[in-house]
């Protein structure tokens, strides 16, 4: 393996990057003791890797929980797993997981002709550190029910999605020349490569550097929710495995969360909107570039076969955005959760409408939620989708 010193970028100028606090409480990622699948005795990588929970509707979750006793999806919750005790301490008791050293990860990741790596670490969660960002809101209840699953099955089965422009010293985005390969998962819909990185000196390199950076929370709201409130019940930093993407090298695909709800909501959006323009849309490349048109406090309403952009109010409040306004409006008019669907792909919106009306969102940009983020404010709940999310299974934590 190449030494550090051959392998570092320098200072890469990245426009966009927001300010760096001039002193740091510390390092925000740390190595740590990962959890990987033994093929001998759990089969091959492939097969016991799972999308994220949240992907997963319940026949795919059904037919992953009956696939293999050693899928990670027997992870996610208690209730999926009938034996003794915690499941990760009988799969390390069993073989079917081994333990390393503390090492940072880098997972390549190829699906659906896409290529990008995460660097997989141990994040300090503290509840005075203000260098870790969500951009979106949560739900109380799931945050509760988020933190009495992570401490009832003890482990992290999945990583949380965070985003970063800030630079690195080391290009990690091409692993090679800091640690090795330990991992290779390939099937029809993806191929996946583990690298561990353990050099001493590239830990440490990479650990003080984190200590500079600032993540967006992309991806695991209301998991790093769960921890950040078990942190300040215990008033003691707490820790979170999470899969950063470097947005600057790879950028993510960003995406507006759509609302698809009954009629009668949608025209009280409009009919609530203190401003409001027809406008001609024909098919969904008409709703494309209207949609990568529209301001932040702006939306796109079809209804009865009607197109209009209306204007939400200035926001009151810290949660800002045309989707936050659209929500509040949509709840206060008696929708339930279950009446509305969140759809990121607003092609496939138009094309299969029925008898039901959408609401599409302004396109959102990384900079521009970064900049929100740290000014103190946030977007409403379900709002945008960051692509690619890291597969659960290709390295878990021990909490």
């Amino acid at each position: 393996m190449r030494r550090v010193e051959d392998a570092r970028t320098g200072t890469r100028a990245r426009p966009g990057s927001p300010s760096r606090p001039a002193e740091s409480p510390g390092p925000l990622l740390r190595p740590f003791p990962g959890l990987r699948y033994d093929p001998v005795v759990a089969g091959p990588l492939a097969s016991l890797l799972a999308p994220p929970h949240t992907e997963l509707d319940r026949s795919t979750r059904t037919a992953l929980l009956a696939s293999s006793r050693y899928v990670v999806t027997h992870l996610e919750r208690p209730e999926y797993d009938a034996g003794p005790g915690r499941a990760v301490q009988r799969w390390l008791d069993e073989g079917a997981l081994v333990q390393d050293e503390p090492s940072f990860y880098v997972v390549r990741q190829e699906q659906d002709g896409r290529v990008q790596h995460f660097l997989m670490g141990q994040l300090d969660v503290s509840a005075h550190d203000d260098r870790v960002h969500p951009h979106e809101g949560v739900f109380e209840q799931a945050v509760t029910a988020r933190l009495e699953r992570l401490e009832t099955t003890g482990v992290d089965s999945e990583p949380v999605l965070v985003v970063d422009r800030h630079p690195w010293p080391l290009s990690w985005t091409d692993p090679a020349p800091l640690g090795r390969r330990v991992e290779v998962a390939e099937n029809d819909r993806c191929h996946v490569e583990v690298w561990q990185l353990d050099d001493p000196d590239v830990l440490t390199e990479l650990t003080v550097a984190s200590a500079t950076h600032r993540f967006l929370i992309a991806d695991g709201h209301h998991r790093h929710a769960a921890v950040l409130r078990a942190a300040q019940r215990d008033g003691t930093p707490h820790s979170l495995l999470v899969a950063v993407a470097d947005d600057a090298i790879e950028p993510v695909d960003l995406r507006a969360l759509h609302r698809v709800l009954p009629r009668a909501a949608a025209q009280e959006v409009l009919r609530r909107a203190p401003r409001r323009r027809d406008v001609v849309v024909k098919n969904a490349a008409g709703v494309a570039l209207i949609v990568d048109a529209l301001g932040f406090e702006q939306a796109l309403v079809v209804c009865d076969g009607a197109s209009v952009v209306v204007e939400c109010p200035p926001a009151t409040g810290t949660t800002v955005g045309s989707g936050a306004w659209v929500d509040t409006v949509v709840r206060g008019f008696g929708t339930g959760n279950s009446d509305v669907r969140y759809r990121p792909d607003a092609s496939a919106i138009w094309s299969t409408l029925g008898d039901r009306a959408a609401v599409f969102l302004p396109k959102p940009r990384v900079p521009a939620l970064q900049e929100l983020v740290h000014g103190g404010s946030s977007l409403g709940r379900k709002t945008t989708s960051f692509r690619p999310k890291p597969l659960a299974g290709t390295v878990l934590r021990l909490r």
